[in-house]
């Protein structure tokens, strides 16, 4: 919980008698106030180093070779040098927005020298260079402004190689699996975890569509990103790398409703019986851990990654997944009285009820009768499923927090 949540809980605590006004601050302590300011001076440097990167870019022909030079080091060393001085002196933030903008200085550097002497890349080194510098800083500061604009600039790395060059750039997903994996594990911060998710799951689908490989090997990828979110025993890692690998195989399961029902996108899919096997192979220690762990509530989650395409009628069979995911959730929610995962089923379930919705209805309703349809029952289902919840949580005096 965060600490206006527990200030919050507290004060009925005190009122009730139950802790004093010094245990109440005492375990208020407990949770320090989070600073945010480095999101907003992140941004900041953000846009200060785009207007740095589109005046040079609109000005770029008429300026001399020499001069060229002398404007991205003068500039880069003197945001590094401003941003280290102002780091040490006076505000930790401030200067550390000054080297972020330094660090994309350094990053348009490398652009423009090469444009600068007609030097032809044909993979993303740029970023893997831009990236090593901003992990190399980040190591150096340990903040999370550069872990973010570091990870940002992997990711889209990653995906700049696969859009310019239809290639997956193995340096830069070796970077986010050793040096920022490392820093994720060590530090285990939410905000960590999820950035190292996402951008672990978009090189994923990276990886597999550049390669050539057919859609369903994502499934994979998110499979081992659930597997080390349950390995793991740190909070700030476990509940992001689940969540994450969760929503993507949710999304997949809405592509397979709507795409698995034709014909023709099956026939185009070669069948290989090893994912098959390396499904099989990661899903049973998975299993295997969560039953000596006794956690079989969340074995739920495990009916988002069937492989469905394997068998007929695939397009129901994944809308009957993403039902018995939803329903699931919701049912383990109340009975275990988790406020989470009430509100993540009453969610899921609203999603599948429309995606049940308009995979069936569509083709024969009348479209005005279909969206009038389908807006009634989607506000009787969210107003049921909603006064319920309320219910729930005006009645429940404690609870299981992931």
């Amino acid at each position: 919980m965060n600490r206006e949540a527990i200030k919050k809980e507290a004060k009925k605590w005190s009122k009730q008698g139950i802790i004093t006004e010094q245990q109440l601050d005492e375990i208020v302590d407990l949770y320090p106030k989070r600073d945010r300011s480095f999101l907003l001076l992140t941004f900041a440097a953000l846009f200060i180093g785009l207007g740095f990167l589109t005046f040079i870019a609109s000005n770029w022909s008429w300026i001399p070779q020499i001069g060229k030079m002398t404007i991205i080091l003068l500039f880069m060393i003197g945001f590094y040098v401003s941003g280290e001085l102002i780091y040490r002196k006076k505000s930790k933030p401030v200067g550390l927005s000054f080297i972020v903008i330094g660090l994309f200085v350094f990053g348009a550097g490398i652009f423009l020298t090469g444009q600068m002497y007609n030097y032809m890349y044909f993979q993303a080194i740029p970023f893997l260079i831009w990236s090593l510098a901003g992990v190399a800083l980040f190591i150096f500061y340990q903040h999370a402004s550069l872990y973010v604009v570091s990870i940002v600039i992997t990711t889209v790395g990653q995906l700049y190689s696969a859009f310019v060059y239809s290639d997956f750039n193995l340096g830069l997903f070796l970077v986010l699996l050793f040096a920022f994996g490392h820093y994720t594990y060590r530090q285990a911060r939410y905000l960590y975890g999820y950035l190292f998710a996402i951008s672990f799951m978009v090189q994923t689908m990276v990886l597999v569509f550049a390669d050539g490989h057919d859609y369903y090997w994502l499934i994979i990828g998110s499979l081992v990103l659930y597997g080390l979110g349950s390995l793991v025993r740190k909070q700030g890692l476990n509940r992001p790398f689940r969540h994450v690998s969760l929503i993507a195989m949710f999304i997949l399961g809405i592509f397979h409703v709507f795409l698995l029902g034709n014909s023709y996108f099956l026939d185009s899919i070669e069948f290989e019986l090893i994912f098959l096997a390396i499904w099989i192979i990661i899903l049973i220690p998975i299993v295997v851990m969560k039953t000596m762990k006794q956690e079989f509530s969340n074995m739920i989650e495990l009916a988002l990654f069937v492989p469905v395409f394997f068998v007929p009628y695939s397009d129901l069979l994944a809308m009957l997944v993403l039902f018995i995911y939803s329903l699931g959730m919701l049912l383990i929610g109340y009975k275990e009285e988790h406020y989470r995962k009430i509100t993540l089923g009453t969610f899921a379930f609203l999603i599948s009820t429309l995606i049940a919705y308009i995979h069936l209805a569509w083709a024969f309703l009348n479209k005005s009768l279909f969206f009038f349809l389908g807006g009634i029952i989607l506000f009787i289902l969210s107003f049921l499923l909603e006064r319920k919840r309320r219910e729930h949580k005006q009645d429940a005096r404690g609870g299981n927090d992931e």
